[in-house]
């Protein structure tokens, strides 16, 4: 059986109890404000790692996007230059 990744109770299914998820929104609102809840030290974690990995996966989004436009860039050459020779 998995364990929460919060409090570390049992839980069926996931990595985070029902409860855990409640407190990690609930102090994401600004309706909860216990810091020394693991809850809300995962919530503070997981915010440090998206906000560390954010420049890294926008650079990998924007070659992906110069990748898709230059493909497009092309096939729309070659139905132009199609269309003028057949």
């Amino acid at each position: 059986m998995a364990h929460c990744n919060g409090c570390g109770k049992a839980v069926s299914e996931g990595s985070l109890c029902a409860l855990c998820a409640a407190k990690m929104v609930a102090y994401h609102d600004g309706d909860y404000d216990d810091e020394n809840d693991p809850a809300v030290k995962l919530y503070h974690q997981t915010a440090a790692k998206m906000n560390s990995n954010s420049s890294s996966s926008s650079g990998c989004a924007l070659v992906v996007l110069a990748l898709t436009s230059v493909s497009a860039a092309l096939a729309a050459t070659g139905i132009g230059i199609e269309h003028l020779i057949g």
